[in-house]
């Protein structure tokens, strides 16, 4: 049986910026018509097609007017909308592997909690900076720095890790300094380390809150959580799933929602984590 080759170039699922209200395909703009009438600009409006190669792929469209967001999710069943507030927000998880970027955010509806999230090529990641920078708590226009001061902690991080280093560099989407940090490396893999990289985190005590990073081979995950939703740092027995014990000591982050932030400790770790979650909060 022949089998037909798609032959669309990449770009046909990237983020693509509305110029034009025609652009956007016909079932989301009823969603926007409030927004509309309230002065939305085509341009605060992304749309991101499906990933061809994926049959149950998502469409999403992203927009922003003011401090507020609404996130759009097009499937087989329809469209789903979520309205994004200023302070609704209480976690969001930012995920970056190869080109797939992959937004979550847990959002605090006076005790109700509710998840929403969308999926873009990093590429065209510059048209939606407003959004990310809404979701954490930024203006519009924000632009984090992206080089580190000069610092003891950060240079013995640059001696230690160079890849973490550079990665921190996340942290200043939630404040302009890191004020503590601590950098965790993972278990070496042994004779697996050729194809497999020893993971690594890091915690970054920040303004508006804690940033937790973890990064692997193919992937880095960052967690942004705001200081009113943390509730205890402590050095403890959690559960992972995956390779090695199912429960294993780690340094938690208890929050007032949801499932605790847990980063995986060594044995040679305990003392240095322990301290540091004591001067956390």
């Amino acid at each position: 049986m022949a089998i037909r080759e798609d032959r669309r170039p990449t770009l046909a699922s990237w983020p693509k910026r509305i110029y034009d209200w025609e652009e956007l395909p016909e079932r989301f703009r009823p969603a926007l018509e409030v927004w509309r009438t309230r002065g939305l600009p085509p341009g605060n409006v992304t749309y991101i097609p499906r990933v061809h190669q994926y049959k149950k792929g998502m469409e999403y469209v992203t927009a922003w007017l003011g401090e507020e967001v609404l996130l759009l999710a097009g499937g087989d069943q329809g469209v789903e909308s979520i309205l994004v507030r200023s302070g609704d927000v209480a976690r969001m998880t930012y995920t970056i592997q190869l080109l797939k970027c992959s937004v979550e955010v847990l959002l605090d509806r006076g005790g109700e909690t509710l998840t929403a999230g969308f999926s873009y090529n990093r590429t065209k990641e510059d048209q939606l900076f407003p959004v990310l920078n809404l979701l954490l708590g930024n203006a519009p226009d924000h632009r984090p720095r992206t080089s580190h001061p000069v610092a003891p902690a950060l240079e013995q991080l640059r001696a230690d890790s160079y890849a973490m280093y550079n990665n921190s560099k996340l942290c200043y989407r939630f404040g302009e300094n890191i004020r503590d940090s601590l950098w965790v490396p993972g278990r070496n893999y042994g004779l697996q380390t050729f194809r497999k990289q020893k993971p690594e985190y890091f915690v970054g005590k920040m303004d508006r809150g804690v940033v937790a990073i973890h990064t692997d081979f193919y992937a880095r995950r960052t967690v942004y959580l705001t200081w009113d939703r943390l509730k205890e740092a402590s050095v403890k027995e959690a559960a992972f799933r995956g390779p090695g014990p199912r429960r294993r000591p780690a340094l938690v982050l208890e929050t007032t929602l949801g499932t605790p932030v847990a980063v995986p400790l060594l044995p040679g770790q305990l003392e240095t984590a322990e301290t540091f979650a004591a001067r956390l909060l």
